[in-house]
């Protein structure tokens, strides 16, 4: 007994800090933000508990609606692109490295990720000057072509969201790109050559041996893309909410903060948190119990 103690004593001591943190930053401000959900709390006096007076005020909140609506939106545009894209541009400078290769190679992947490191308050005022009426560069080409200006980041425009999704494939695109350029790298040559000598066509070698050994890879990409799409607060407080002051209903994180820091109704709003972890999970539980059908675990 003693010397199982002393063996996995280090274990559960290694452990013990993620614990201690995993408690007291997620578990318990979970719990205690799953009980403000049946209150009304307004921060300035205590919580009072109001039953499902949240929840049915939830359902009929047309802000929380259009919010929920465009989370959605939202990410079916953005998490397919993100993968297919990525997996793209990662083939291309899988390729280019046959042709290119020492410092210009390391040039070319720090061009590819480099979007990924600004922060959105960065990237966001970029973006919004690059898609201004009048002076962006984007409504300045389509009047050299004679056509009218979009007002890509409108309050009422049909393209904010489609907008405000690209502007994040173009920010995401580096980090999902190299995460395939490694799983790239780790496919075996000799199942190409071997490949090569059966006759296989570049179309046949791509559907029967690179995306099946990269479909471990793909299943990593997805679920980090879903997240992303479901937790995307930066960009659109940046890119919209801060800049008009108001119109929260592009995002659920954005309706959320709304909520909780402009009007300080912090039980509608830990209701709302919990709405969009909920659905997040959902989706993610969804895609984990698919990939068991298309993701190939070498064995």
């Amino acid at each position: 007994m003693r010397s199982r103690l002393s063996n996995t004593l280090p274990g559960y001591l290694f452990v013990l800090p993620y614990l201690i943190g995993a408690c007291a930053l997620f578990i318990t401000p979970a719990v205690i933000s799953l009980y403000y959900s049946f209150t009304r709390f307004k921060v300035i006096s205590a919580p009072t508990f109001n039953g499902l007076d949240n929840f049915r005020m939830l359902l009929k909140d047309p802000l929380f609606i259009t919010a929920f609506k465009n989370t959605w939106y939202f990410a079916v545009i953005y998490v397919p692109i993100q993968v297919v894209l990525a997996l793209i541009f990662a083939a291309m400078l899988h390729s280019a490295g046959t042709y290119i290769k020492g410092k210009s190679a390391t040039v070319l992947r720090a061009i590819y990720y480099f979007p990924a490191i600004p922060s959105w308050f960065i990237i966001g005022m970029v973006w919004i000057w690059l898609l201004a009426p009048g002076v962006g560069i984007f409504n300045l080409v389509l009047k050299w072509f004679g056509l009218s200006e979009i007002s890509f980041l409108g309050i009422s425009s049909p393209t904010l969201i489609p907008t405000l999704a690209f502007v994040a494939i173009w920010k995401g695109l580096g980090y999902a790109m190299f995460i395939y350029y490694i799983g790239l790298r780790n496919i075996p040559e000799s199942l190409y050559e071997s490949a090569d000598i059966d006759g296989g066509s570049n179309w046949a070698k791509f559907r029967y041996i690179t995306m099946p050994m990269l479909s471990p890879t793909t299943f990593l990409i997805l679920i980090i893309s879903i997240n992303s799409a479901f937790q995307n607060f930066d960009q659109q407080f940046t890119m919209v909410f801060d800049r008009y002051g108001k119109y929260s209903e592009t995002h659920l994180m954005v309706y959320l903060y709304e909520k909780a820091f402009r009007f300080l109704d912090m039980g509608y709003a830990s209701l709302i948190a919990w709405v969009s972890f909920l659905t997040m999970i959902a989706v993610t539980l969804i895609v984990l119990w698919g990939q068991k059908k298309w993701v190939h675990y070498e064995e």
